[in-house]
């Protein structure tokens, strides 16, 4: 597939633009093109290239979810509050249910612990009901199959589980599922989408965008190296899903409120014993937030920080302070590790878009926000890669309920791909939008992931794409260095970032 100019969009009219191809745009425009809708689905850069491939990689991120700031006895004086986490929590094991459903191919099966200390927060049999709580909330269609046994049977079965520190009250185990390849689900996502009838263009900014008759004008740079020039389209509507940066979409203010808080995520790559290889853990920090150490291949991801942040997303960095705080929080956990930074392969972060909800934060509530200062502007805030369907759905009915309704719902199954050989990665890179060799080699191939981050076949995958894509050989190399620096800057090593 070629890369048509920018300019040959100029003019062109749409009842739905979706502006941010994570994984929530991607689905919006899957909800829409399924619904009947023209739908044009935009990026400034690779489709789940921003907060989708910054995520946890976990399917359900334990009992997070019920876990409040206040004293447990003041949860009775807040029923709304608590009324919202339930029904955030149903809606993420409804989602669970339909991934594991619809993407076997996307996720891997893991066995998981909580251990139970003296002096824990949350008391055992509060933990036992929150976990039948939210297995219950998800119809039980896809069991979390929880139960707790004694420190002594749980080092029995899991060198992992043998390693926490004491005195052990007891731990819990269950069963859950992590992405194999999150970035991926985006991609496809934004495949079927176009199978659908939504035309897709990455690489593409929107710099402006603006109410014009019974409608909107969206401006557009082109972002892609080597490409130049500008266009303007015409939307009946425009969904934004932009992420962390709704906010920040030029002509998107409206009233003027921010619709969301940014709330920071650190999380650091290590190599554990080999025999804790594919088994994770789900605990509290000392701060009382969640925190985990998530299986990955051969090595183990911990973390995470929770910090809110004003800065623009493009700017935020790992820093040395939180990579020590995690560190120091797993040691707690597995105190014989010893683990320092010259354990850290290499750490990333992301922003979560959270939710403002009447002047406070919400990180339990997915919103699609009508503003009836912008008519035909629907803003997404507060979804996860878990709730991407969700979401999808309701910025699709959002666009029904102002446009009327074209279709039912797409539904079916999104297959992963398999994966391409050598020969097959021309024609790959060709039919599925990739512009950089990063995208080839993070979303469209697994490579990105191994513990090498694809550095080792960045070569040979070069060449193939180069010929597929009409590369020139300086060309090539560019996109080698590109490769590299982004590489650096997004999955630091601690000697670059992490304080050595």
């Amino acid at each position: 597939m070629t890369r048509a100019p920018l300019d040959h969009l100029d003019g062109t009219q749409w009842d739905v633009v979706v502006i941010g191809a994570g994984a929530v745009g991607c689905a919006a425009a899957r909800e829409l093109a399924g619904r009947g809708y023209s739908t044009l689905l935009l990026d400034r850069g690779d489709f789940g290239s921003g907060t989708s491939s910054r995520s946890s990689r976990m399917l359900y991120s334990g009992l997070g979810y019920l876990a409040v700031r206040y004293p447990l006895w003041q949860m009775a004086l807040h029923p709304l509050d608590m009324v919202q986490r339930l029904l955030y929590t149903r809606d993420v094991m409804r989602c669970r249910a339909v991934l594991v459903r619809d993407m076997p191919g996307h996720l891997t099966r893991h066995r998981f612990f909580y251990p139970f200390r003296k002096g824990d927060r949350y008391p055992p049999w509060l933990v036992d009901l929150g976990f039948r709580l939210v297995e219950a909330l998800g119809g039980w269609k896809v069991p979390l199959s929880y139960r707790r046994i004694t420190p002594g049977e749980a080092a029995a079965q899991s060198a992992l589980a043998a390693g926490l520190g004491g005195p052990l009250r007891g731990v819990g185990v269950f069963d859950e599922y992590m992405y194999a390849w999150p970035e991926r689900i985006c991609v496809d996502t934004a495949l079927d989408a176009e199978r659908r009838g939504a035309t897709l263009r990455t690489y593409t900014e929107v710099t402006h965008i603006a109410r014009h008759e019974d409608g909107w004008a969206v401006s557009l740079g082109e972002r892609a190296p080597l490409a130049e020039g500008q266009a303007r389209v015409m939307g009946r509507m425009v969904v934004n899903a932009a992420g962390p940066w709704v906010d920040r979409l030029s002509g998107a203010g409206g009233d003027g409120k921010g619709r969301i808080v940014g709330v920071k995520g650190v999380n650091v790559m290590v190599r554990l014993p080999d025999a804790y290889r594919g088994e994770g853990l789900e605990a509290f920090s000392s701060k009382g937030e969640p925190f985990y150490v998530f299986p990955w291949r051969d090595s183990h991801f911990i973390g995470p920080t929770e910090t809110v942040v004003s800065e623009n997303p493009d700017d935020i960095r790992v820093e040395d302070a939180e990579i020590d705080y995690i560190l120091s929080e797993a040691n707690r956990l597995f105190p014989d590790l010893g683990l320092t930074r010259d354990h850290v392969l290499h750490c990333w972060c992301g922003v979560r878009p959270t939710s403002t909800l009447d002047g406070r934060t919400s990180r339990t509530v997915v919103r699609a926000i009508e503003n009836p200062e912008a008519p035909g502007l629907v803003t997404m805030t507060g979804s996860t890669i878990m709730l991407h369907r969700h979401a999808g759905c309701m910025a699709a009915r959002a666009v029904e309920r102002r446009l009327g309704r074209r279709g039912p719902a797409p539904s079916g199954v999104i297959e992963q791909p398999p994966a391409a050989r050598s020969e097959a990665i021309g024609q790959l890179a060709a039919a599925e939008h990739v512009v950089r060799l990063s995208d080839l080699l993070r979303r469209r191939l697994p490579d990105g992931l191994d513990a090498d981050l694809g550095r080792d076949r960045a070569e040979g995958i070069s060449r193939v794409a180069a010929a597929g894509l009409g590369w020139s050989e300086e060309r090539r190399q560019q996109e080698l260095d590109h490769f590299e620096r982004e590489t650096a800057m997004t999955y630091p090593r601690p000697v670059e970032a992490c304080g050595g």
